[in-house]
């Protein structure tokens, strides 16, 4: 069993399952990527696990504790961020780091201060006079800062420029990796799943559809490009998907690259993209895209 476990959950609402006999191990150590579009019950799931919610039927337990009869001991574990974080809008931003790392038993301030130094924080600004992004790096120094076992992340990157995104992919993979976390991750960006996640779920209505470990599904590349000619991609990539809209050709390669170098390199291709596009493929499947 798995250090978060879920056993045939569901949630109703009336006549609406918001979680249907959804099922889910997710390994102690890892990084669990969640992965869903909008109504998929992603949040529903979470609240469940952190027992905001009570299910209407099956279990769940982090830890070996149940999450809707120990919530208490549940949440003593975890950290948790939320897809929209509610902060102390007259609080500085150093007063919510010492209040957060005050209240929860595993909380680092030093550590919390360390992380927005990273963000590039300013901590003498009160959270009302903050930017979006920038209450989004507070509640990531709050949450990231905490030594739990289990870290659970909703959409930590939304609102973040590129640069801060990637340094909060290396906070994620820090907590993983030297402290241990086993760290949920939900996401829309296909990339940063394919990026620090060993495994990922795949939600659609309220079930787990699928569940995959990255390392061992074959890879899948899209390249994208501009051709004279797009009529001569199907002979440069026999047996390979194609999508042609007048210059511009997609195409997805099944496997490593390296037997397509040769086609890759012809020169009539320019303003050439390549994209690992292995979860994208499997999520576009799931739903129906492709």
């Amino acid at each position: 069993m798995g250090i978060v476990s879920v056993q045939q959950l569901g949630k109703r609402y009336g006549e609406f399952w918001a979680l249907q006999d959804c099922s889910l191990e997710i390994p102690d150590g890892s990084v669990f990527g969640l992965l869903g579009p909008n109504g998929a019950g992603k949040t529903t799931l979470i609240r469940c696990l952190l027992g905001f919610i009570r299910p209407s039927r099956g279990k769940a337990c982090v830890e070996g504790f149940d999450c809707e009869t120990e919530s208490l001991q549940v949440r003593e574990r975890v950290s948790y961020l939320p897809a929209e974080t509610k902060l102390f809008r007259t609080m500085k931003g150093k007063d919510c780091l010492e209040f957060f790392a005050s209240i929860h038993p595993r909380g680092d301030l030093g550590r919390a201060k360390s992380i927005a130094d990273r963000l590039g924080l300013n901590l003498t600004r009160r959270v009302a006079f903050m930017s979006t992004g920038m209450r989004q790096k507070l509640a990531i120094a709050c949450v990231l800062s905490c030594q739990s076992r289990v870290i659970i992340l909703d959409e930590p990157t939304a609102n973040l420029d590129p640069t801060t995104r990637q340094t909060v992919l290396e906070l994620t993979s820090e907590a993983n990796q030297r402290f241990g976390a086993t760290i949920v991750f939900c996401s829309h960006v296909m990339s940063e799943i394919q990026e620090i996640c060993q495994y990922a779920a795949f939600l659609k209505s309220g079930t787990v559809v699928e569940t995959v470990r990255l390392d061992a599904i074959e890879p899948v590349h899209r390249v994208r490009f501009k051709t004279s000619t797009p009529e001569s991609a199907s002979r440069l990539f026999p047996g390979s998907k194609l999508s042609v809209v007048g210059s511009s050709v997609t195409v997805e390669l099944k496997g490593e690259l390296t037997p397509f170098l040769p086609s890759l390199q012809s020169p009539d291709l320019r303003d050439m993209t390549i994209d690992l596009a292995s979860v994208q493929v499997i999520y576009d499947r799931v739903h129906n895209l492709s």
